[in-house]
């Protein structure tokens, strides 16, 4: 029986879900589907408390539109830095 703890992502959710399923099997097209919705489903419950992180850490900010919804942009603050970050990292002779 193989065993690599160094297999490559998305490997161990591809044989979880198997594992989970033994009689299961799918196309590439079907196997990328049911990763890609294990993924969604994973990340769903933190992306509003990552969201609300990213705020109160200044790299978004938050708009209310008149029908009550917020959306979120990236801040100017954070645009600054990179931009800032890559004004310092432009020297054409570093990848010589």
């Amino acid at each position: 029986m193989p065993n690599n703890p160094q297999l490559p992502s998305p490997a161990s959710e591809i044989l979880d879900y198997l594992a989970r399923q033994p009689r299961a099997q799918d196309t590439i097209d079907g196997i990328r589907w049911w990763v890609l919705d294990s993924c969604i489903r994973n990340w769903a419950p933190k992306i509003a408390r990552t969201v609300a992180e990213l705020v109160e850490r200044g790299f978004l900010e938050e708009k209310r539109s008149a029908d009550g919804k917020t959306f979120y942009r990236v801040s100017a603050d954070y645009l600054s830095s990179l931009s800032q970050q890559s004004a310092l990292n432009c020297d054409p002779d570093d990848n010589e």
